[in-house]
Order: C-alpha cells, then sequence, then structure tokens
C-alpha cells in the first residue's frame, strides 16, 4: 500500500496530493489543513487504562490557543508557556531547597556538639588531673637542694608551652591561609568561568550580547590575592619570630636573665634554658631521660587539653547557633511553599481564558472545570520516612501506616491548601508533638555516635523535604475528575475540547464514530448541542451509525455509502450518494439505514403506541 497515493480537491481550486507512506512516517511534521479524529485516535486518548499523556496534551493545546498571541511571549506551546512564566518559581524553590539540605546538615551538626559538651567537660578534667599527675611525677625529680632552680625550670617550662602555643596559633593561620589561597585559584579558574557558561546557556534568548555577559563574570570584592599574600607574610614571619634559631649542637647556653619577660622570648631560647636547667637539676644520665621524657608528655597533655578547651568553648555556643539556623530553616521551608504556591498562581493564570469561557457558558460545557491544585503524595512522604523510624517501638508510631495516618491528619490539608505561613506552623506543632517521640525511636542507637549523626542529618532531610509536593491541573467533568471517568464520558469531554472550546482552530474537523461507547441518552444530550453549534464556525464531517446525530444536528449533506457484492480476487465496488434531508430520497434511504427500513420504523411506532 506503499505507492497508494489520495488527491484532496479543495474549494479554492488547490490540489494536495499525499501518498499513505508519507502519511504514516511523517504526519507529525506535516501542516494539517484538516483535524483528523479517527477513532482509533479517540480510543487511544480515551482509554480505561488511564488517562494518557495525548488528551492531557489536547487539553493543554487548548488552553494554549485560549490566550492571544499578544499575550504568549513568543511561546509555541503551552509546556514552552508554563516554562518561561514559572522558571523564576522552579528555580527559586530548587534553591531554597538545597538550601534546607545545607541548613539541615549544618543543625544536626550543631546538635552534636551540644550532646558532646558533657563528654569534653569529662576529657577536659581527666586532662587536667593527668597533667598534674605528670607536672608531680617530674617535680620529684627534681632534688631537694635544686628546689630554687626547679622552680626556675617549671616557670621557663610553662613560658615555652605557652610560645608553642604562638607557634601552633601560626602554623594553622598558615594551613588556612594557603588553603583559602587554593580556593580562590579554584573559583577563578573553574567555578567562576562554568558559572558564567551556566548562565549564558540557561538565559541564551534573554538578548545579552557577550559584551553584555562580561560584567556577569564572578570575582571576590576587592584584591583578596594581596590580602591573602599580606596574611601569609605575616604569619610566616610571626611563626618564624616565635620558633626562634636553635644553638648549634655542642654549645652550651648562656643563662636567662631573671628580669626577662620569659612569655616574650622565641622558643629554641626558651628550649634551650629548659635544656640547661635540667642538666643541672639532674645529673645521672637515666634521671634525665626520665626528665625530658615526662616533660614531652606534659607538652602533648597540655596542648591536648588546649584543643579539648577550644572545642568545650565552640560546642557551648552550638544551642544558640542552632536556634538561629532553625528559624533560617524555618523561613527556608516558607519560602519553598512560596514559590510552589506562586507557580499555582502562573497555572490559574495560564487557565483563566478558559475557565471564564466556561463560566459564562450553558448546557454542556457548563459541566466542564479546569481547576489548579497542589497534591501532597504522603505515601511517598511517610515510606520514606518509615525507613528512619523503629516501628516495633511503642508510641504513635508504632506500626506500619501510623505515620501516614498522622500525616494525613496533621500536615496533608496545609501542604495542599495552606498558605506558606500555615504550612510552616503546621511542620512546627508536628515536630513539637513528635520530636521526641520520633528521635527515641530511631533505627540507630545513641551508642554510635557516628551513625546517629548520620541518621540525624538524613532524618531532618527527610522531614523538611517537599518533593512529595507538586502542582498539577485537574480537568473535571459534572464534578468528577477526568481521571475518574469512564473512556466515553472522557470522549465527550475531548469532544467539549475540539467543538465547543477550540475557537481558533477553524480547519475542517472529521470525526470518525463519535457516539461510540456512549448511550443514546448521552449521545442526545451531550453530543447533539455540540455539534449543532460548533457548525457554526467550522465544517464539521462525522462518520456515525447513529440516527440522533444525523437527524438532530441537522446536517446540511448526507452522504451515503455502500458497498457492493464482492468478487473473488477484486475489490468490492463503493457507490455514494448525497444529498439533503429536504429529498424524499435521502430521507428513506437514511431511515433504512438507521432504523432498518420504513416497515421497521412502523413496526416499532406500532409497539410504541406512537402515531406517525
Amino acid at each position: 500500500m506503499t505507492d497508494v497515493s489520495v488527491d484532496v480537491n479543495w474549494a479554492s481550486g488547490e490540489t494536495d496530493e499525499q501518498t499513505i507512506a508519507d502519511a504514516v512516517d511523517g504526519e507529525e511534521f506535516q501542516i494539517k489543513r484538516v483535524q483528523y479524529l479517527s477513532q482509533q485516535f479517540v480510543e487511544r486518548l480515551c482509554s480505561s487504562d488511564g488517562v494518557s499523556d495525548e488528551l492531557l496534551r489536547e487539553v493543554e493545546r487548548v488552553v494554549f490557543d485560549s490566550h492571544s498571541v499578544s499575550t504568549r511571549d513568543g511561546a509555541t506551546d503551552f509546556k514552552e508557556l508554563l516554562d518561561l512564566r514559572a522558571l523564576r518559581h522552579r528555580e527559586a524553590r530548587s534553591r531554597d531547597e538545597a538550601y534546607l539540605i545545607n541548613l539541615s546538615e549544618r543543625i544536626g551538626e550543631e546538635i552534636e556538639k551540644t550532646k558532646s559538651i558533657v563528654g569534653l567537660q569529662r576529657q577536659i578534667t581527666e586532662k587536667e588531673q593527668n597533667l598534674g599527675r605528670l607536672t608531680a611525677e617530674r617535680a620529684a625529680l627534681v632534688k631537694k637542694g635544686d628546689a630554687t632552680t626547679a622552680a626556675r625550670l617549671m616557670v621557663v617550662t610553662a613560658a615555652a608551652e605557652k610560645v608553642r602555643g604562638y607557634v601552633r596559633h601560626f602554623n594553622i593561620r598558615e594551613q588556612q591561609l594557603l588553603t583559602l589561597q587554593d580556593e580562590v585559584g579554584d573559583f577563578r579558574v573553574n567555578k567562576s568561568p562554568e558559572a558564567l557558561r551556566s548562565l549564558r546557556a540557561k538565559f541564551s534568548t534573554s538578548g545579552l550580547n557577550d559584551t553584555d555577559w562580561n560584567p556577569f563574570g564572578t570575582d571576590f570584592v576587592g584584591q583578596v590575592t594581596d590580602v591573602i599574600d599580606q596574611r601569609l607574610q605575616e604569619a610566616r614571619a610571626s611563626s618564624v619570630s616565635w620558633k626562634g634559631v636553635p644553638n648549634p649542637p655542642g654549645t652550651t647556653p648562656n643563662p636567662l636573665a631573671e628580669t626577662l619577660d620569659l612569655e616574650q622570648q622565641n622558643l629554641a631560647i626558651l628550649e634551650a634554658e629548659v635544656g640547661r636547667l635540667s642538666a643541672i637539676i639532674n645529673v645521672d644520665r637515666a634521671t634525665q631521660e626520665k626528665f625530658t621524657q615526662l616533660s614531652t608528655r606534659v607538652i602533648a597533655e597540655t596542648d591536648l587539653l588546649t584543643n579539648l578547651r577550644e572545642r568545650l568553648e565552640d560546642a557551648s555556643g552550638a544551642a544558640e547557633r542552632r536556634e538561629a539556623l532553625v528559624d533560617e530553616r524555618t523561613a527556608a521551608y516558607e519560602s519553598v511553599f512560596n514559590s510552589i504556591i506562586a507557580e499555582e498562581q502562573v497555572l490559574n493564570d495560564l487557565y483563566s481564558p478558559i475557565k471564564a469561557r466556561l463560566e459564562n457558558s450553558a448546557g454542556t460545557l457548563k459541566k466542564l472545570a479546569f481547576s489548579v491544585r497542589r497534591t501532597a503524595d504522603l505515601t511517598q512522604w511517610a515510606l520514606a520516612g518509615e525507613a528512619f523510624v523503629d516501628l516495633r517501638e511503642a508510641g504513635p508510631f508504632k506500626g506500619k501506616g501510623t505515620l501516614l495516618e498522622l500525616a494525613d491528619k496533621h500536615l496533608r490539608k496545609a501542604w495542599e491548601e495552606g498558605s506558606a505561613q500555615e504550612v510552616s506552623d503546621a511542620m512546627r506543632d508536628f515536630r513539637s508533638n513528635h520530636d521526641q517521640v520520633l528521635m527515641a525511636s530511631s533505627r540507630v542507637a545513641n551508642t554510635d555516635p557516628v551513625a546517629h549523626r548520620a541518621w540525624l542529618k538524613s532524618f531532618a532531610k527527610w522531614l523538611y523535604s517537599t518533593d512529595h509536593i507538586t502542582v498539577r491541573y485537574s480537568v473535571d467533568y459534572d464534578f468528577t475528575d477526568i481521571r475518574n471517568l469512564s473512556p466515553g464520558t472522557r470522549g465527550i469531554v475531548l469532544l467539549l475540547l475540539y467543538l465547543a472550546l477550540d475557537h481558533s482552530d477553524d480547519r475542517p474537523l472529521i470525526i470518525d464514530q463519535p457516539e461510540e461507547n456512549l448511550d443514546p441518552k448521552s449521545i442526545f444530550d451531550e453530543l447533539v448541542p455540540l455539534f449543532a453549534d460548533a457548525k457554526l464556525r467550522r465544517q464539521v464531517v462525522m462518520v456515525t451509525h447513529n440516527a440522533n446525530l444525523v437527524i438532530n444536528t441537522d446536517a446540511d449533506q448526507i452522504i451515503i455509502a455502500e458497498a457492493g457484492t464482492h468478487v473473488p480476487g477484486q475489490m468490492p465496488s463503493i457507490s455514494y450518494a448525497s444529498g439533503g434531508l429536504d429529498e424524499a430520497s435521502i430521507r428513506a434511504r437514511v431511515c433504512a439505514i438507521l432504523e432498518g427500513g420504513e416497515g421497521a420504523f412502523k413496526s416499532r411506532a406500532r409497539r410504541l403506541r406512537v402515531s406517525i
């Protein structure tokens, strides 16, 4: 059949030729001069398996066509127009969702720091006691006659430990500055150019040329390289200054004057003085080595104690920082829903022309409605949450499905209908009522700090996740969502789109058996008025076996097709007769085909006691 072609002659005098192969292979790429709703097309769009993507696309096409060209902002279809208007809200939502994840991780870290306070205090006490024992043990090695020298040694050793802390401080500062220097370099060489490329790709239709884009290149404010170099030089100079230069091996250092401020001397000088005093106090080699070992341990323990005190100071401020982060997370959570509600409003605006037309309509069209709504997939959210909770624990979360029930009771209404503030309040109340139980029902024991920390972060990410919230539109017919309609009623909705709402399309409409899957009353009540109205705007051609559609739509022309006797090896002959219902011959043939003939028609009338 690939070599078969069809010629179409238009009343304007034009002729189109189309091969069957081209129609099958390249149909979607051609500009159609006729809208054809084949029986297979309608069945596919209105399948009982569910609402097909094709049917939704047809709905979207009609909605898009309801907007004037001047309000489409250059968009060529519904999706493009929706993306154009909703992009900034979707981008804002994406940014806030990423920020929520980051905040949840930081809050988890602050919670862990708060929990570590008791442990750090215990470790500090243990280190202080251990340092006291080591110091006393070292002091015991000093001979009684050398008490003055030993006292001097303790003072010099304390000064050396403090100066050693200065050296460590500037060494750490140097490493931090070097790492910062690397980050600046990476940002300038990799991240900044990539960010600019991403911006240009995302906003390629913004009309900005290469010169316009140049100022969008991101960099640090001021001469950060000079600042880092200067601070590096200062840190290195301070480290070298505090370290000092050790005496050459074999030389005996001069005693330090009693009047010197020991904490202002460099480490090399102080260590040399410690060595000199230690040698005076400890004459025998074994005692001197023991004294040196203890001094080394004292230095190590002092460093550990300093580190623990710094961590305790940081942990002591964690609770306050956590409260501030919780407030930020609340604001970010609200911001996500502000973006969702903004996208909801964009969809409402897109549907407003169609909705306005429906509100002013009557009859069958009045049954059709478009609505935009937020939906929360509570099952998805609850199932993800059950992975964090031990469902065997006694309490409100015991047993599979209890989390879903609680979410349905306390969160669904806010998620699907509430303002951003109402959503935030609902989540706050949910946490206030159930946080302790949720924490106590953790699948990970508190005795495993590392695993529990990871659980806490993942738990917070899930609790404040919003990927289960979507904005979708609904097409309702007679107060029933199109997704819940029978295939036949979906067919009515489809015909409503083409016959009553699609005013922008004035092409001839060819429909193959629109009555399929519909009862006679529905055909008369729903379809007949649609065809009667549509033929005032466009030519409508239908293939049907239904009397209601032929007679009651007041068809201007009826074409009757008949196939002749089939001859083996040949195609049967096909004949056509056409005319209006005002012609007796046409009325007779219509009656014969649709009613079984005049005799059958009158017989039915007698059974129904109807006078003809």
